[in-house]
């Protein structure tokens, strides 16, 4: 039996639930917003979301409720068109716009075609490669060929997200890709380091987004969307360490013994380099060019708590310090600006996160160095551990912005 046509209260807030949940916000975000909007334009009911998936049941004025059952799928990170949502949201809340005219606008804003083409998208990757090349501890040699090799991962991005039903080969694509890439260019220029070229070309495919938003789940009690999202986001770093170790053993005769210590910068060449990875980062993640400078600085944050925690503590504590500054700021920035955090936290996350993902652990594995590589492992799981308690605390200590 088909049924009716929704009221314009009801579709725009079925319609806001799915553009939430493409956008990448939580389950617990998704609930509250659409509570709050159903209630404010006279519905009664309940929701229910998952990573995938939307159960709202709405009804009023005694008539019998509508139950909706939406399967929703993930966009990916878009930060500008999400703070743009969560605007609408407050302006609809403020009755300064009306149910269908607020459907309008969303429609048209989900419908924009993206900021930035294809050819800059690319090149954004290249950018990110770059400058966490030097955070890596890299030199120029290493800087300029990680911007080779992540752009050729940017390109690959953009031809795979020309076929949605492929985009999801990416993370094993990008590991390949860097792996190839990395072993070849390593033979071609003996006295570069090939591990930072493998990290630093495909950092920008890590799911920060998925880990950040997974671990605001947990701590807020959303135990099904949180270990349902952190198995995915496992299941991607499980594809781009398949990635890697499939072009190790591709590329396996261009091995050559224990890699060469990079010759590093100058101290202050990580200024700059965190700047273009944080510009490169921010458009890869779809931000607004007005919220560069505050995710600058915020990278700036997590960076200097990270390299402060590390020398007084060591690196477990200085990933969680860093975490628990950097989610700190970001929901504080997010109460004053009324934006979502997720604008600031996202990009300079992707900072502190490398070194939770056991990826050195795993290539010095490759190179036969067993014990290095178990020891390496062992630490990035505490390190891992040590970031989501920081993020977890951060949202204790700086409630996040609500609806």
């Amino acid at each position: 039996m088909t049924q009716p046509a929704p009221s314009p209260e009801l579709a725009f807030t079925l319609r806001l639930g799915q553009t939430l949940q493409a956008f990448g916000e939580s389950a617990q975000t998704v609930e509250e917003a659409l509570g709050r909007v159903a209630r404010h334009l006279g519905l009664e009911g309940a929701v229910y979301a998952t990573p995938t998936g939307l159960l709202t049941t709405f009804g009023r004025d005694g008539a019998p409720a509508r139950t909706d059952l939406i399967r929703t799928a993930a966009y990916g990170a878009d930060l500008e068109r999400l703070a743009e949502t969560g605007d609408l949201v407050d302006r609809v809340l403020a009755d300064r716009i009306g149910a269908e005219a607020a459907l309008r606008e969303l429609e048209a804003l989900t419908a924009r075609p993206p900021r930035h083409g294809p050819g800059r998208m690319a090149g954004a990757y290249a950018l990110s490669a770059l400058g966490m090349a030097v955070v890596f501890g890299g030199g120029w040699r290493e800087a300029l060929l990680s911007a080779v090799i992540g752009l050729l991962v940017g390109i690959a991005a953009q031809v795979l997200d020309r076929h949605r039903t492929q985009i999801s080969l990416l993370p094993l694509a990008g590991g390949l890709i860097s792996s190839l890439g990395g072993l070849a260019l390593g033979a071609l220029f003996p006295a570069v380091s090939n591990p930072v070229l493998i990290l630093s070309g495909f950092i920008v495919l890590v799911p920060g987004l998925g880990l950040l938003v997974s671990m605001q789940e947990l701590g807020t009690g959303n135990l099904v969307a949180g270990t349902s999202r952190l198995m995915g986001t496992g299941f991607v770093l499980l594809l781009m360490a398949s990635g890697v170790a499939l072009g190790q053993r591709i590329g396996g005769g261009w091995l050559r013994g224990t890699p060469p210590d990079p010759a590093p910068l100058p101290a202050w060449a990580v200024l700059p380099a965190i700047a273009l990875a944080s510009l490169g980062f921010l458009m890869v993640f779809r931000g607004a060019r007005r919220d560069y400078p505050w995710t600058f600085l915020a990278s700036l944050l997590a960076y200097a708590a990270a390299k402060a925690g590390a020398a007084l503590l060591g690196p477990e504590v200085g990933a969680g310090a860093a975490a628990l500054a950097l989610g700190a700021a970001c929901n504080h920035y997010a109460k004053l600006t009324r934006r979502p955090g997720a604008v600031l936290l996202l990009p300079s996350l992707m900072l502190i996160l490398p070194g939770s993902l056991g990826f050195r652990s795993f290539l010095l594995m490759l190179h036969k160095q067993t014990l290095e590589g178990l020891q390496a492992g062992f630490q990035s799981i505490f390190v891992a551990v040590a970031l989501m308690l920081g993020l977890l605390l951060a949202n204790v200590l700086v409630p996040r912005r609500r609806f």
